[in-house]
């Protein structure tokens, strides 16, 4: 089965109009607490793209949808607030499953797709 975790999107991350197309760099960004300490260093262009896995992408374009309403999964919060709302997903998309709305097929496709992306901050 082919990876999901390639962006679709040529013009960058999908978000708020007028946001696709946007670079956001990552170089000698670091990521800062509420309280100004750095808190782990950003995704960057340190590796190729080339060498990045597929998990790597997904988890680059996550961060600069983060980025773009000024928080990053960085932060511990962020990245736990982010895992227990895919786990909200996850939890519909069982009772979708179990409703007959969606097959086992698309399930697994869909369940997959969110568990990669719970991967995300450790990825970062």
């Amino acid at each position: 089965m082919p990876s999901s975790a390639k962006p679709v999107h040529p013009d960058g991350p999908p978000g708020p109009a007028g946001s696709h197309g946007t670079v956001i760099r990552f170089d000698r960004r670091t990521a800062r607490s509420s309280r100004g300490r750095r808190v782990g260093s950003q995704a960057g262009p340190s590796e190729p793209a080339a060498a990045r896995t597929p998990q790597q992408e997904l988890a680059i374009t996550l961060e600069a949808m983060f980025l773009h309403s000024h928080r990053t999964l960085t932060d511990e919060a962020t990245a736990d607030a982010f895992r227990v709302t895919l786990d909200a997903v996850l939890l519909m998309l069982d009772g979708s499953r179990a409703e007959h709305l969606v097959g086992e097929e698309e399930y697994r496709h869909l369940a997959g797709m969110i568990h990669g992306m719970r991967g995300a901050p450790e990825a970062l």
